[in-house]
């Protein structure tokens, strides 16, 4: 009876533990998978708390502001907390990793950091390309995130980016992956794109062509939503030094003419920067404060943020509604709002700007 119960004891131990590398790898990698979705919570957080107490701020509720940031406080030291984990997860996977090569020898077919993936998805070409593996062991691929890859063979690894892509991209994808060659890397003819792109990797020049900055933007997919195409960014090596050119490439796509276009060449970094968070917000005394989009290009005023926010609530004064709008050196300029005026046809209505945060404040009655 003791005997049997010592056998199932040891039994269990081994089910529960790693039982060789490829196991301890993968459950490292499945920490840190676990740690990297805390570490996304906690920034999240802690920017949607340092919003609010922006918003408290500016509409003079300083108990609330106060609250709010220190909450966001609270949630950027647990991030910082998180991260110091993460670190120490990668070292581990590297380890792993080290500890398996000399068993495979250099000619095996195990992915190692440093490597570069070529992956091919029939279903959907747009996640096509080149990823490079980085220290931690995982490949980034455009709207999935970070998959473990390190130390599976090609075989596991385009099990490992098929299971990702099913789970929330693709109904069914049928995933290739080769190996490419340092050299091969070093050859290529390839623009490297950074930033607010929706797919920012490699950008393989197709044969043939000569690429410029509008057609390189178009053919990879784009910039996201919080993209500023006003401020992108060509780094590039001219006589042995760096050169960082500035390009407005949404004056170009305005209608500023192609002939400010701006021609590539291989080797070529273009980085797209983060802009304004294209959001008004609207708070005090309505019907729902909050924020509504506004991406560059709408047409929105005062007045009408506020009726897309349910409308004034109750004591809402609305002779002395004001607008705080954000400057270049960071301050903010306040900008009157006569509702009632402009509900007479008296004065007109403000147009608003991103990042403008409409304040309506309450009436105060004296007996």
């Amino acid at each position: 009876m003791g005997l049997n119960g010592e056998k199932q004891s040891h039994a269990s131990e081994g089910a529960d533990s790693p039982s060789g590398p490829q196991d301890e790898l993968d459950s490292i990698s499945e920490k840190r998978e676990k740690l990297e979705n805390e570490l996304h919570y906690a920034k999240a957080k802690a920017e949607t708390a340092r919003k609010r107490a922006s918003v408290e701020t500016a509409a003079d509720h300083a108990e609330s502001a106060d609250k709010a940031a220190q909450e966001a406080k609270d949630w950027e030291a647990r991030s910082r907390d998180v991260e110091a984990r993460l670190d120490e997860i990668n070292n581990e996977v590297q380890n792993a990793i080290e500890s398996m090569q000399p068993a495979n020898g250099p000619e095996s077919n195990l992915v190692l950091p440093g490597e570069t993936l070529e992956i091919f998805v029939v279903e959907d070409p747009s996640f096509n390309g080149r990823y490079p593996v980085r220290r931690g062991g995982y490949i980034i691929l455009p709207a999935v995130g970070r998959i473990p890859v390190a130390g599976k063979d090609l075989q596991s690894a385009e099990a490992a980016v098929k299971k990702a892509l099913e789970s929330s991209q693709l109904q069914h994808a049928s995933v290739m992956i080769e190996k490419v060659e340092g050299a091969d890397v070093e050859s290529g003819q390839v623009i490297y794109l950074a930033g607010e792109f929706k797919y920012p990797r490699p950008f393989k020049i197709p044969a043939g062509t000569r690429p410029t900055l509008i057609s390189v933007i178009l053919s990879s997919g784009g910039a996201t939503d919080k993209a500023d195409l006003t401020r992108v960014k060509v780094m590039r090596v001219a006589a042995n030094r760096g050169v960082v050119e500035e390009v407005n490439v949404q004056k170009i796509l305005d209608g500023g003419g192609l002939t400010s276009d701006l021609a590539l060449d291989s080797g070529d970094v273009v980085m797209i920067p983060t802009g304004s968070r294209n959001v008004v917000f609207v708070t005090g005394k309505v019907s729902h404060p909050g924020g509504l989009p506004f991406k560059p290009g709408d047409h929105l005023s005062a007045y009408a943020a506020i009726l897309q926010r349910g409308g004034f609530a109750r004591f809402a004064d609305q002779k002395k509604v004001y607008i705080l709008r954000p400057t270049p050196d960071g301050t903010k300029v306040r900008i009157p709002v006569n509702v009632t005026a402009i509900q007479k046809g008296r004065e007109p209505d403000v147009p608003l700007q991103s990042d403008d945060i409409i304040v309506v404040p309450e009436k105060f009655f004296s007996f």
